[in-house]
């Protein structure tokens, strides 16, 4: 096993996305996963960091033989419980007092929800007037959500829409490197999940990790796809207008019924890519 097959292992095992983990080690989602894949070799400080996180010795994070344990072939990890609550603030208040944790992510996630990281468990406060479609009648159908990682989203949504088991709503964004998308359960229950969701910061389309582009040196580019930056530069020296005109039709049918409605959304999304950003 690989050292980058190891810390994969033990961040799944402790339940953090990629994300949550490069926040935690104060490095970019970019650096996990060129570790995860062997592109690159984590610095000595950063060893010695997740030593401490994983609670375990540096020789057992690099040296340690996992050949007998399966890995978990569903894609699938918990990833918090979320406890729906009608006076967030009075419950964050509450919750941090009982915990012993002050949240640090209010500012990301304003008062949607937070998270309280403990035992190698998360508890998230989710606030109720932020759950779509949910309301404070005491009939409401909405019992609790669920909260589950994947690697890649994309490829989730697409595997939970064939199946066809229940509503599926689009991927969203709650805040920057936060995706996910609900699904309802028979008694309308809300799953949530989320995970690893890149576009391309040229074109705006949503990318499987078989889409990133190349560098010139051959490795992975997670910014870009292949079609946009194939080896280490742009595929066509186009205008922003003229990158839009040639996208319009891949949107038309998949996510708008007219050109018109998919140049003005691209219109809006282009400038925030970091392509074009001025």
């Amino acid at each position: 096993m690989t050292i980058g097959e190891q810390i994969q292992n033990l961040r799944i095992q402790k339940g953090l996305t990629q994300e949550r983990f490069a926040e935690m080690l104060e490095v970019s989602r970019q650096s996990i996963s060129k570790w995860e894949l062997g592109q690159a070799v984590p610095e000595l400080d950063k060893i010695i960091r997740m030593s401490e996180l994983f609670n375990i010795s540096t020789d057992t994070l690099l040296l340690r033989n996992t050949e007998d344990e399966q890995k978990n072939k569903n894609p699938l990890h918990l990833g918090s419980i979320y406890l729906i609550v009608k006076d967030f603030e009075r419950s964050v208040e509450f919750y941090e007092k009982f915990l012993g944790i002050k949240v640090s992510d209010r500012c990301r996630s304003g008062n949607k929800f937070v998270e309280f990281y403990f035992d190698n468990k998360c508890l998230s406060l989710m606030n109720e007037s932020n759950l779509i479609g949910h309301c404070t009648d005491l009939n409401s159908p909405y019992k609790f959500v669920q909260n589950y990682w994947v690697e890649d989203l994309l490829t989730e949504y697409e595997r939970v829409k064939k199946l066809n088991i229940g509503e599926v709503t689009e991927i969203r964004e709650a805040y920057p490197t936060y995706n996910y998308f609900h699904l309802t359960d028979p008694d309308n229950n809300v799953i949530e999940i989320t995970g690893g969701y890149h576009i391309c910061q040229s074109c705006g389309m949503a990318m499987h990790e078989s889409d990133y582009g190349k560098n010139a040196d051959e490795s992975i580019n997670t910014d870009y796809c292949k079609y946009c930056y194939p080896n280490g530069s742009f595929g066509k020296n186009e205008t922003m207008e003229e990158m839009i005109e040639s996208c319009v039709p891949f949107y038309v049918n998949e996510e708008f019924e007219t050109a018109e409605e998919a140049r003005e959304y691209l219109r809006r999304l282009y400038p925030t890519l970091k392509r074009w950003k001025k």
